[in-house]
């Protein structure tokens, strides 16, 4: 019954591709100081001309490479390890590696569907005939750890693999392993300071992890002409933008966005503390943590109004939202700028 060491982090679960690595990561403590440098700086992108809506995230999304051993197992490596994936999964685990999964999760759900998202395998258990995953289930829905049948599966696979091969998906590797790697690393709070900074100029900064593991490269594709980028406080004028439309009624409301954004709240939150403790400035700091607590604590009110908002009240509240959004912007910028001057390494 192999199960490999694995955190639940709930601090990012906005999207799985980022969300995943860090559960294998932040299963040990070395990698922390690392963790608590990152995760700062957002990034957002707009093409009006793709009939999309704006796409935030955090920039450090896809630095996870820096502490894990990643590779990829396109369909016919998965195909040569055996006649189902979990023979994969069951030579993976024992030779320590996670293994991130894409199956048909609509399938797993029970949906007449076909909808592709990715699991966490940290464990198997031939007696119960069960994989140990972490991703989104249950009642309610929400990131946890589950248990899920081999013949289940192994189906949700074989399903998975049926969509790429009709065109439904554009999946071309299916498999991530992943294994710690050890990386000693002290925490600096002067990189914690650089990126604070950064976010703040709006500037790329230090890292800008992006991209996929999953799917073919495109081959020199030119950016739409239109394409914008914004980077840090900047990525607010995405979310108004996006406000605005929902206001309009040209758009639906993008809830991911701003469930990012508060999960962003959460990550600065934790790293200001940190800092505090680490510098020795929990008194200098301590009027500017409270504040920026009741703002974190604000702007999680506000994600969960979004939540579970009736669409017919979505013009309402987008108007709203546009008003509380200036707010966050101003209070967050004047907090950080506050923090970045005491902290003074840079």
């Amino acid at each position: 019954m192999p199960c490999l060491k694995t955190n639940v982090q709930r601090e990012y679960t906005s999207y799985l591709f980022g969300a995943l690595p860090l559960c294998v990561a932040l299963a040990h403590e070395d990698t922390f100081p690392w963790y608590l440098e990152r995760y700062v700086q957002l990034h957002s992108d707009y093409s009006p001309s793709s009939g999309e809506q704006p796409h935030l995230d955090f920039a450090d999304s896809f630095g996870y490479p820096e502490v894990l051993e990643c590779r990829t197992l396109d369909w016919a490596a998965v195909s040569a390890a055996g006649p189902s994936v979990i023979d994969l999964i069951r030579d993976r685990i024992s030779a320590g590696h996670h293994c991130t999964v894409f199956v048909d999760d609509d399938h797993l759900r029970g949906r007449p569907f076909v909808r592709l998202h990715e699991y966490l395998v940290f464990g198997y258990d031939d007696r119960r005939r069960e994989v140990d995953v972490v991703g989104f289930g249950g009642r309610p829905r929400v990131f946890r750890k589950l248990r899920i049948p081999y013949d289940d599966f192994a189906r949700a696979f074989r399903q998975a693999k049926s969509a790429v091969h009709e065109g439904r998906s554009e999946v071309r590797s299916p498999v991530q392993l992943l294994r710690p790697r050890p990386v000693p690393h002290s925490f600096s709070p002067a990189r914690l300071a650089r990126a604070l900074q950064d976010y703040l100029a709006g500037t790329p900064g230090e890292t800008q992890d992006t991209g996929t593991w999953w799917s073919a490269p495109t081959v020199s594709a030119p950016d739409p002409a239109d394409l914008e980028n914004k980077d840090g406080v900047k990525t607010y004028d995405h979310l108004v933008l996006h406000l605005a439309q929902v206001k309009d009624g040209t758009a639906g409301l993008d809830y991911r966005m701003f469930h990012l954004l508060s999960e962003h709240k959460g990550m600065v939150l934790r790293r200001l503390t940190h800092l505090a403790g680490t510098c020795a400035l929990h008194e200098p700091l301590a009027g500017t943590l409270d504040a920026y607590r009741e703002l974190d604590r604000q702007v999680r009110g506000f994600r969960l109004r979004l939540l579970f908002l009736p669409r017919e009240k979505a013009a309402h509240e987008a108007v709203r939202g546009l008003e509380f959004l200036a707010r966050v912007r101003e209070t967050e910028t004047r907090l950080l700028e506050r923090v970045v001057r005491i902290v003074g390494f840079v």
